[in-house]
């Protein structure tokens, strides 16, 4: 076997074990807002002290990212790949036996922090390993991560049901498994790093484009509020104004949780074959009448038409990424940290405000609204340029594509 061949079957292995780790990162962040309604029952926590209790993960993954990202920006941190998913072990563990809310917070700190040391040194190291066909290896990539925020609630659920609590700790082990492969994986791809090769002797002069990746950044905080507002207020509209039981609600967000991943992955190679400017704005324009109808709709009604929504609402986040990191090449670390953890707590700041119409005038006034979103994601998509790094071959409009 060639040398090129026995790189490609590496590069291959290593992209599907960081995805598993991805996976195990996103797991322990899902698992945490699954806790509550056992925090609830359990440790008898107010509303506001539960509301307190999500909003420290929100603003934590949203500081730490950044910060994560850059570090690894000046030096070589595959180190943090592990111990990301250590930590963040540690932390799902830490929540089922602390007592005192103070201490359970320090614990929710510590999972988020481990979760988001994974991510920006996680997506360095796929966009590294990824071949040709960049957008649909990344989305491979993006995929482990919405698995695991659907998997999060389904583990949690199956290990406290008869152990309680305490069976946070059980949950650990999956971060923990995830920690040693990723470990071993990617020990065997150091000589090679991402590292090396942005500042070895023979790296070329990398040019960040900051104006396009900040409208990269509204975009898609703005595309954030969009899925974590669907993912926040329709079950709770379900629950409300259909009278559907917590349980069937809750059906809702797996359909569109698991059409989220689909869309990730669907978004990534329609990328790759259509172009990127394409999945940066069709998707918004069908996201507009999916979302304005629900309200109009009954529950077995919503049902296809949230299958649509999911895969719409997701279809440009590994998209996303890539652009962050060719955007900004000299930067990848904190163009992830931004993309993934900032604009995640700017989106849920958009939700907050939501939360206050849906007290004041309903919650259909809320899916209206988001229904409006996604045009203004789709006008700052048309404003994007292609990143002077993309790679040669790039599509990035089929309109383009077909001048002379």
């Amino acid at each position: 076997m060639s040398g090129i061949a026995v790189r490609q079957r590496t590069a291959r292995g290593t992209l599907l074990t960081l995805t598993l780790g991805h996976t195990a990162a996103d797991l322990s962040s899902g698992a945490l807002w699954a806790l509550l309604p056992f925090l609830v029952a359990e440790r008898h926590y107010s509303y506001a002290a539960a509301g307190v209790f999500a909003l420290t993960a929100s603003v934590a993954s949203a500081l730490f990212q950044p910060l994560v990202g850059a570090h690894g920006d000046r030096r070589e941190a595959w180190l943090l790949l592990p111990a990301g998913l250590v930590v963040a072990g540690l932390g799902i563990a830490a929540v089922g036996f602390t007592t005192a809310y103070g201490a359970t917070l320090v614990a929710v700190v510590v999972c988020t922090a481990g979760a988001a040391a994974y991510h920006p040194e996680g997506a360095r190291w796929a966009r590294h390993s990824a071949g040709v066909a960049v957008t649909t290896d990344m989305s491979i990539y993006s995929v482990g991560g919405g698995v695991g925020w659907a998997l999060g609630p389904l583990v949690v659920a199956a290990v406290l049901a008869p152990l309680g609590l305490h069976g946070t700790a059980l949950i650990a082990l999956i971060p923990f498994a995830a920690a040693v492969a990723v470990s071993i994986v990617v020990r065997r791809f150091d000589d090679d790093s991402p590292h090396a090769q942005r500042t070895g002797p023979g790296a070329t002069a990398l040019t960040n484009e900051w104006r396009p990746f900040g409208l990269l950044l509204s975009l898609f905080a703005l595309s954030s509020g969009v899925t974590t507002g669907l993912l926040t207020f329709l079950p709770l509209f379900v629950l409300s104004d259909r009278g559907a039981s917590p349980s069937t609600s809750n059906v809702m967000t797996s359909i569109l949780l698991g059409a989220g991943a689909c869309g990730t992955l669907l978004g990534g190679m329609g990328a790759h074959r259509l172009g990127r400017r394409w999945v940066l704005i069709v998707p918004q324009l069908v996201l507009v009448p999916a979302i304005a109808v629900l309200p109009s709709l009954s529950y077995a009604a919503m049902i296809p038409v949230v299958v649509v929504a999911g895969v719409a609402m997701n279809a440009n986040m590994s998209v996303a990424l890539v652009l962050g990191q060719e955007y900004l090449p000299a930067r990848m670390g904190l163009s992830a940290g931004l993309i993934i953890g900032l604009s995640g707590g700017i989106g849920g700041l958009i939700v907050a405000a939501l939360g206050v119409l849906g007290d004041a005038a309903g919650l259909a006034p809320v899916l209206y609204v988001l229904a409006a979103l996604p045009l203004a994601v789709a006008a700052l998509a048309s404003q994007l340029p292609q990143p002077a790094a993309a790679p040669p071959g790039t599509v990035w409009s089929p309109r383009l594509e077909a001048r002379p």
